[in-house]
């Protein structure tokens, strides 16, 4: 045993001295960048499993921050956690900052980020909490240095009491508008004993000495996302029906102190149902995606998805319209297309749900979309992601876009993949995304980060593999 014991600290240091060349060899071969664009997983806490991971860049492209929250096992209680890079420092992702701790039946269950653009770099985080001591809920905002310091005080955006069977607040979204002032978009839901459901309402709040604002007009709403751009505030969000059968995608507009009425971006019935808007803004295009279903079972489980977007070239005044219809187009399609068929589902597992797309504009002003596909079977289910970007986009928006070839995203080949985020503006072109994952059998769900750049690395595989194992740090 002892003679083993040496020979096994023997190769061991061959093997460390070996592998310290061979990193500094690959690292000196390595091209300059401040940090690696490979998969990262970023919570790396299997007890905590993770929710609903957001991300976003500063409009300069320096710095990358992430938010998400860690649901402690068997518990309501979550927290909020950042991580945050730098392109020029070369500091690779900072150590997890906690922007809220939960414990004591407060819980956080949904958090999102906006990034400012220039230093002082800061991160604008919004997210949702629910206190099941004193039946509160809150939406809280809070700021934190993207420069090595701390965040500032909470500040609460809105509150609500629920009724006993409500659900309260579900999720929230934000955009910083100019001077860097907070937009935020939420959604509240209370159960409706007639219809035997839970309805959603979305509202608006502006900066923080605004009162808050309805702009669901009584739509049973849910999913609303936002985005500012040259004065106007956008608000997207999906409907479904309290009575009759239609399907809804609406927008509005804000302008100073006034919204526009509502936008139908598509009404369609519950065989091609819309799901899951995305917006992104840039200049003065206001682009609009989402998922549809197609294939349903009797009892209303869907397999079949297709992917579907629209746009404003007027910064959201007007959007096109075709035969009395909105002129919305199939991603590699046609006008109303719904031919091009990815399986998913609209089961019980939150985060693969539908196809979950986002949308963001690299700095040439063209959209990049990334989404969630099921390459496995409807028992053995192995989600992948999956994104494509735009080659030529027509000044007209009634006319479609030309989208590359539909691509894997990622280096991720095990376990599943899903509810990708893309960073709504991408200065540096390079694809932002952060996701959940769950690489291990035990169902664990992490945030990883991913920058879709593994030619670029090819010859800095190990390090990778170390920097990923330490945290990243």
């Amino acid at each position: 045993m002892r003679g083993l014991y040496r020979r096994q600290l023997w190769m061991a240091a061959i093997l460390a001295g070996g592998l310290s060349a061979l990193a500094l060899s690959w690292a000196l071969a390595a091209p300059k960048a401040g940090f690696l664009h490979l998969a990262t997983n970023l919570s790396q806490n299997p007890d905590r499993p993770s929710y609903y991971a957001d991300i976003a860049v500063s409009p300069d492209g320096d710095r990358v921050a992430v938010v998400w929250t860690e649901m402690q096992s068997g518990l309501r209680e979550g927290s909020v956690l950042l991580r945050w890079a730098s392109e020029s420092t070369g500091s690779g992702w900072s150590a997890p900052i906690t922007v809220f701790s939960g414990g004591s039946g407060a819980g956080a269950v949904w958090a999102a980020v906006a990034v400012t653009g220039t230093n002082p770099y800061t991160a604008y985080v919004a997210y949702v909490v629910q206190n099941d001591n004193t039946n509160t809920h809150y939406i809280y905002y809070r700021a934190c240095s993207l420069s090595g310091g701390g965040c500032g005080e909470a500040t609460v955006i809105t509150s609500r009491n629920p009724a006993r069977d409500d659900p309260g607040f579900g999720m929230v979204d934000i955009a910083l508008g100019g001077g860097s002032n907070p937009h935020f978009a939420y959604v509240y839901y209370r159960r409706a004993s007639d219809l035997g459901r839970d309805v959603g309402t979305v509202y608006y709040k502006g900066p923080l000495s605004s009162n808050e604002e309805e702009v669901s007009d009584g739509y049973d709403a849910r999913n609303p996302a936002i985005a500012w751009n040259n004065g106007a505030v956008h608000i997207v969000w999906e409907t479904v029906p309290k009575t009759g059968a239609d399907y809804y995608i609406f927008h509005r507009r804000r302008i100073g102190t006034g919204w526009s009425s509502l936008n139908s971006l598509i009404r369609q019935g519950m065989s091609y149902a819309p799901h899951n808007p995305a917006v992104a803004v840039f200049s003065s295009t206001v682009m609009v995606v989402w998922d549809m279903n197609r294939e349903c079972s009797q009892d209303q489980e869907c397999y079949k998805f297709t992917l579907a977007y629209i746009r404003s070239t007027n910064n959201g005044q007007g959007w096109p319209v075709h035969s009395g219809m909105p002129a919305w187009f199939e991603v590699n399609g046609d006008i109303w297309g719904t031919d091009h068929l990815y399986t998913s589902t609209s089961g019980q597992e939150e985060y693969i749900t539908y196809l979950r797309p986002s949308v963001g504009f690299m700095g040439d002003g063209k959209p990049v979309i990334v989404w969630h596909v099921n390459d496995g079977t409807k028992q053995g289910r192995d989600y992948n992601l999956y994104h494509t970007r735009a080659l030529t986009v027509p000044a007209d928006a009634g006319s479609a876009i030309g989208w590359a070839a539909i691509e894997r995203f990622g280096q991720n080949i095990v376990g599943r993949q899903a509810a990708p985020v893309i960073a709504p503006y991408l200065p540096l072109s390079v694809p932002h995304v952060v996701y959940m994952a769950s690489i291990q059998s035990n169902n664990d769900w992490e945030t990883y980060y991913d920058g879709n750049e593994y030619d670029r690395y090819s010859r800095v595989f190990l390090p990778i593999i170390m920097r990923n194992f330490s945290g990243g740090e």
